[in-house]
């Protein structure tokens, strides 16, 4: 014998809300991790290019100096 209810079945619902949260959550998270990356851009191109000419110019030039 089938059982009729007046309740509604939301599992369906909620299951689709939850995922609809999650996807909100994870792209909220790229978007902060987006803008983080690009406020710390133009430091780590001048980090990285101070690096640069210290290891091509700086060291070798040194390293000419003391006879090596």
């Amino acid at each position: 014998m089938v059982e009729i209810s007046n309740k509604p079945n939301i599992n369906g619902m909620k299951t689709a809300a939850d995922d609809a949260e999650y996807s909100a959550k994870l792209v909220a998270r790229e978007g902060k991790l987006f803008a983080g990356l690009l406020a710390t851009r133009f430091k780590g191109f001048a980090i990285g290019g101070l690096f640069a000419l210290l290891f091509v110019v700086i060291i070798p030039f040194i390293a000419k100096l003391a006879g090596f």
